[in-house]
């Protein structure tokens, strides 16, 4: 009885390895679009050369990539006028300076997501009302259908700003800053 048990466990466990879809980690390029040096942040941390950070500087006109882990569900904002310790004039997090280790602040705009959520779907929302200190645009990567979606100023103007969007577990996304 006990082999016949043990059979079936080991062949549960190896047909849904290979059949049951895993969620997997989500790219996410951030652009600086900004005509300044713009600090993304990111809480909970989200990997960026290779480590764990909660930010990092980003200068105008250049782009990174970060890796957003599977089943994540979290912020990313950009902040400005930051010095070299992370004291930021907009965007500024409660801890860790430049790598920041809490939750985002009032004042920032917002890109929240939530990867692989429900129905095996990302959520994503920019939010801007209420919360504004620059401009910010989420655009999906290929595989989904919804449109671009931004955020332009302070009253919530934009297309789609403060609405969640979703896209298929899998998609990339693109964060523009400006």
């Amino acid at each position: 009885m006990f082999a016949q048990t043990s059979f079936f466990a080991v062949l549960a466990t190896v047909v849904s390895a290979v059949v049951l879809p895993r969620a997997a980690d989500t790219t996410v390029t951030l652009v600086n679009n900004c005509g300044y040096q713009v600090d993304p942040a990111a809480y909970p941390a989200v990997t960026y050369n290779g480590a764990a950070t909660g930010g990092f500087p980003l200068a105008g006109g250049a782009s990174a990539s970060v890796t957003l882990p599977a089943n994540y569900s979290g912020r990313i904002w950009g902040r400005t006028g930051c010095d070299a310790d992370g004291n930021c004039e907009t965007g500024q997090c409660f801890q860790g300076g430049e790598n920041c280790t809490s939750p985002a602040p009032t004042g920032p705009t917002l890109a929240q997501f939530t990867i692989n959520g429900y129905a095996s779907s990302d959520y994503f929302t920019p939010t801007g009302q209420g919360n504004f200190n620059i401009p910010l645009t989420i655009t999906p990567g290929s595989g989904c259908s919804t449109a671009p979606v931004t955020c332009t100023d302070a009253n919530g103007d934009g297309n789609g700003c403060g609405a969640t969007s979703s896209c298929p577990t899998g998609t990339s996304y693109t964060i523009q800053f400006c």
